[in-house]
């Protein structure tokens, strides 16, 4: 089919001037490499001159066969940008109704230059820029022509009504530069006094290290001038369908932000805010890491409200385009034709509304059982002192609100922030019940979305007998009659299965330290009978756990429990579970199967992070292929309780007719392998 609208990049700009940036960087690393090599090793700047042009001429080649690739295509509902390089080709499709933010940036000099700009389109469920399309010519013309086509794709972006306007303040903007500037000035100036390090490995002349640290801290203040500029010049536009923003003192950023598929906003204070009466406000683009901050303003809460208003009042676009035309037909299930299930909108409670805070006892009563413990151990105490300071502090800042269409956590203490997930973008609901929780007639409650990349969690709340339901009808999940059930059938054999490789190094330790002690020292028989009480000790608990394994489904939601000492209770729509995985253990016809839920959190490991799906997994299923089979019949159809077994019992004339199979190419799976080994082995 053909495209609406086929755009390339300017070739100027995207080859020729970018190969002059990479020259001029290249050129000034290879000088100070050579310069810090030469200090140990003489070697002939002819062999860094004939490095540095291969390496250029291969970067001018590459960004050649770059552009010749390189093209966006724009049709009726989707965006396709086709790219590549050398040894690659590939293609990312976007949806248009799948949009949360578009941004057009025109950098400085090559704006000047060429007149061209890149726009960044991101979607929803990614943390990425969907489509980036670089170097762009007349970049004004095509940022308004993406606008026209998302409006011709239901959205509004009419910008008919100014509801606020706000900027920066001032004072905030300072305080903001002035932090990284004086980080960076004591970190230099620490240089200039020491006077140790690479500075003095390099040149042993103190002059020459005022001099590098003069230049560094001219270029320092050069950029924070420009960072104070950029921030002060940014205008943020909240209308009755839209939020724009423009910044930039040199490169200019302008971006448009669609009501429709904004998810949820939260609200933070720090000390220094709270002095100057400064507020933070991040709102949430249904993906994680696209979170769009709007720094330092004056009128935060009002904009806060502005915005849940707003999206309260506005119905998502992301996904629609699936229900469009959607008339497939599957196949026989006796002697009835069964359609794809269409999904219903489902009456969410706006009535019930609730306030919060963590139950006293609950919290310090577990501290306190853990005392006598870090008295004996005493380091331990440091550590219990710090907890217990928090979980004070927590008890007494900490407010959870249920509101007629939202859930909101509260803290406020030296620092403050608001975080609040509107009820139509909640994902997944999690109750969370230990034993301690028994005690005290406790609980704890968890709520996805789709937005944020950090779920609100309801901590240590009282529970009545009605709290569960009450919150579930918030979501419009209520009672329902049961469709299929499927429980874990644990056995030792399929764990063993499950987990082949480790079972295999266990086995052969096991063989090993026995014949050791046998032959050697009969110590070594000490290892494998603890191996073997640890496997022992593994498999009762897993054949109790697993008894309490329990996934339902249901005409409009999925329920799954587990758990002994800890139970989770988790409840999902079937609408927004994107997409599911089954894993067959090895020489067994048992697996697991995994919901992903429409959200995703990032997990901090560290000081790393990690990007984990909201998700809930049942293992040890017995005959998982048809299981499969079956789950993708349910979520197509929702037929009933008797359809349901008569399907089970006839999977394979009832499973969707198969169109494309398809494999890996193992050319491509072993050119990397091969290429290495002619190379290390000529």
């Amino acid at each position: 089919m053909p495209a609406d609208y086929e755009l390339k990049p300017n070739k100027k700009a995207f080859v020729t001037y970018q190969f002059i940036i990479g020259f001029i960087f290249s050129s000034i690393f290879l000088a100070i490499l050579y310069f810090v090599i030469n200090m140990f090793i003489q070697i002939s700047v002819l062999y860094f001159a004939a490095a540095f042009v291969l390496l250029e001429l291969l970067s001018y080649y590459s960004l050649s066969i770059r552009y010749s690739k390189e093209k966006y295509l724009f049709f009726r509902d989707n965006i396709v940008h086709k790219s590549g390089g050398i040894f690659s080709d590939s293609e990312t499709e976007l949806i248009i109704r799948n949009i949360t933010h578009v941004t057009m940036r025109l950098p400085f000099v090559e704006n000047k230059l060429f007149q061209t700009g890149n726009i960044r389109i991101e979607s929803a469920g990614s943390g990425n820029a969907e489509i980036y399309l670089s170097s762009i010519p007349h970049p004004k013309q095509v940022y308004e022509y993406i606008e026209g086509v998302m409006k011709s794709n239901g959205f509004k972006l009419s910008k008919s009504k100014l509801i606020q306007q706000e900027q920066p303040s001032i004072i905030g903007v300072i305080f903001e530069v002035f932090g990284t500037f004086v980080g960076t000035l004591f970190a230099v100036a620490f240089i200039i006094i020491i006077e140790t390090g690479l500075i003095n490995l390099i040149i042993n002349n103190s002059f020459a290290t005022l001099l590098i640290s003069g230049i560094i801290i001219f270029l320092l203040f050069a950029t924070s001038m420009l960072q104070f500029l950029d921030l002060k010049n940014r205008i943020y536009n909240l209308y009755s369908d839209t939020i724009t923003y423009s910044e930039g003192f040199l490169s200019k950023n302008y971006s448009f932000i669609p009501i429709e598929n904004l998810s949820d906003s939260t609200m933070t204070q720090t000390l220094v805010d709270k002095i100057f009466g400064l507020y933070d406000v991040k709102i949430s683009c249904q993906g994680s890491e696209q979170e769009i901050h709007f720094k330092n303003m004056i009128n935060g809460p009002e904009m806060k409200s502005n915005i849940e208003e707003l999206v309260n009042k506005t119905k998502s676009l992301v996904g629609t385009e699936k229900q469009q035309g959607r008339q497939q037909t599957a196949k026989k299930v006796g002697a009835q034709k069964q359609t794809t299930y269409k999904t219903t909108p489902l009456q969410a409670d706006t009535g019930f509304t609730a306030e919060y805070r963590m139950e006293g006892k609950r919290t310090i009563v577990p501290l306190l059982i853990a005392l006598p413990v870090c008295l004996i151990i005493s380091f331990l105490m440091i550590f219990w002192v710090i907890i217990f300071i928090q979980q004070i502090i927590k008890l007494i800042a900490t407010r959870y609100i249920v509101n007629p269409k939202s859930m909101e956590e509260q803290y406020n203490f030296i620092s403050s922030k608001n975080k609040e997930f509107t009820n139509d973008k909640i994902t997944g609901i999690v109750f969370k019940e230990n034993f301690i929780d028994k005690w005290f007639n406790t609980c704890a409650i968890h709520f996805w979305s789709i937005g944020s990349s950090e779920s609100i969690k309801f901590t240590n709340i009282k529970k009545s007998s009605k709290l569960y339901t009450s919150i579930l009808a918030k979501s419009g999940i209520k009672s329902q009659n049961t469709l299929y059930e499927m429980d874990s059938k644990f056995k030792v054999a399929d764990m063993l299965k499950s987990t082949l490789p480790m079972t295999v190094i266990s086995i052969l330790l096991i063989f090993g330290f026995a014949l050791a002690g046998f032959l050697i020292n009969p110590l070594f028989i000490a290892f494998p009978i603890f191996i073997v009480a640890v496997y022992t000790a593994v498999i009762i608990y897993k054949t109790i756990y697993y008894r309490k394994s329990k996934l339902t489904f249901f005409k409009d939601f999925v329920y799954f429990t587990r758990g002994i000492f800890f139970k989770e209770f988790y409840y999902a729509l079937y609408n927004n579970i994107k997409d599911i995985t089954t894993v067959k253990y090895p020489f067994s016809k048992f697996g697991s199967i995994k919901f992903n839920v429409a959200g995703e959190q990032i997990v901090q490991q560290g000081k790393s992070a990690t990007i984990d799906s909201n998700h809930f997994e049942i293992n040890y299923i017995a005959d998982i292929d048809n299981k499969d089979e079956l789950i993708d019949l349910i979520f197509y159809q929702r037929p009933s309780a008797e359809k349901i077994l008569r399907i089970e019992q006839n999977i394979r004339d009832c499973a969707p007719e198969q169109i494309l199979l398809s494999k890996p190419d193992l050319a491509n799976s072993l050119f990397g392998a091969v290429l290495i080994s002619v190379v290390i082995f000529p």
